[in-house]
């Protein structure tokens, strides 16, 4: 669900405006179900959070699109009681927060996504305190919103405006999230290859 907010609607125009006698069927799901998915061949090609390369099944392709910073996202009524503070810069420490309840994608769904953002509390020493976990970016936020707790997600994610929630840039040197589009290498369709090709040119919804 994160790629709705900066790669999938531009790589969807831009192919479309080329190709269209094309028709494409999108699903939205996570990054498990999409590699099974590709592997038993009921899809063409799927958009995941870049997962370590040792872990990627051998029988499948992948091309980087985009990379981005992680965000803090926290309940506004959090800011307005002096839960958390920040200054004028709103650049959150995450060592300030690394107490407070955390929202999660679990990790069987997300794998990659889940072990980024435990591996941000790790640098500092710290368990993940997870309180809650959601498959769906929109639930994550929604969860946030009402107070249940905080939620580390991609800076697109900023985009999707919701009453409730502010995002926090976070200082230090932290991890970034990439996502990235994944196919079968022994899929040779003319519909995917012309997908691929326009993934990767410069002017992509890419970097």
């Amino acid at each position: 669900s994160t790629a709705d907010y900066h790669v999938l609607p531009e790589l969807v125009r831009r192919y479309t405006a080329l190709y269209p006698e094309v028709r494409i069927s999108l699903k939205e799901d996570t990054s498990d179900l999409q590699i099974e998915a590709l592997l038993q061949r009921d899809i063409h090609a799927g958009l995941i959070i870049r997962p370590p390369q040792a872990t990627l099944h051998a029988a499948l392709n992948y091309q980087a699109l985009h990379r981005e910073a992680l965000v803090a996202a926290v309940p506004q009524s959090w800011l307005d009681e002096g839960r958390i503070v920040v200054g004028k810069n709103e650049v959150l420490a995450l060592r300030k927060v690394l107490h407070e309840p955390l929202i999660v994608f679990p990790r069987r769904s997300a794998p990659a996504f889940h072990d980024i953002v435990t591996g941000c509390y790790a640098i500092h020493g710290a368990a993940a305190p997870i309180r809650q976990e959601a498959i769906q970016m929109q639930t994550i936020i929604s969860l946030v919103s009402v107070g249940m707790g905080i939620a580390l997600v991609p800076a697109s994610l900023r985009n999707m405006a919701r009453t409730g929630v502010h995002y926090l840039k976070l200082s230090g040197k932290l991890p970034q999230i990439e996502t990235g589009l994944v196919w079968s290498n022994d899929d040779t369709s003319p519909t995917l290859q012309r997908f691929v090709e326009i993934a990767r040119k410069p002017g992509s919804p890419i970097r």
